[in-house]
């Protein structure tokens, strides 16, 4: 594959998944200059300006009856952690369709999303910014199977989850809460 620019798929030397070293179009090394009043990566030889935008991501923040569903994960970031079903938003598809998609994968199980409760970006050092869509799920499913990217999936009280969940998920928990009420 040579230089073409490839991401890095490990952190190495600072350099995180989305950085690029070399143009995706030429694959001359990249340079970096002041470009739109930000500092760019951009090449020298064919003018390909990097314009580093967050990744979209999605969350499902899914309810069955008074209780939240978490899996634990099986892969970076937090591996072995409590947290709601995520990931990233695959070309082709919009953020509802990743949600469910997400969930599926995850537990084995199907929702319906209810409404969007929030949006946020987060800067990350696996992933560099990230774009994080969280949604309102509700589901009637009770037998859980995880796959994908979760070793295990459970069905837990507000507190229990509050107690477990990882920290960039707690506000999550608040804003489901209050939907409740």
């Amino acid at each position: 594959m040579g230089n073409l620019g490839k991401l890095s798929i490990f952190k190495y030397e600072g350099v995180s998944m989305n950085d690029y070293i070399f143009c995706p179009i030429c694959g001359s090394k990249l340079k970096e200059k002041i470009i739109n009043n930000k500092k760019r990566q951009y090449c020298p030889n064919c003018g390909f300006i990097y314009y580093k935008n967050p990744a979209p991501t999605v969350c499902g923040i899914v309810r069955n009856g008074n209780k939240l569903l978490l899996i634990k994960r099986g892969i970076p970031p937090h591996v072995g952690s409590w947290a709601f079903p995520c990931g990233f938003i695959e070309y082709g598809e919009n953020a509802e369709e990743a949600c469910l998609r997400e969930l599926k994968e995850e537990t084995g199980i199907t929702g319906t999303i209810e409404s969007l409760l929030s949006v946020r970006s987060v800067d990350t050092d696996e992933y560099g910014s990230i774009l994080i869509i969280n949604y309102s799920v509700r589901t009637d499913e009770e037998i859980l199977t995880a796959g994908d990217d979760a070793t295990d999936a459970g069905y837990f009280t507000f507190e229990e989850a509050r107690k477990l969940i990882i920290p960039e998920q707690l506000e999550c928990i608040e804003n489901e809460e209050a939907l409740c009420k």
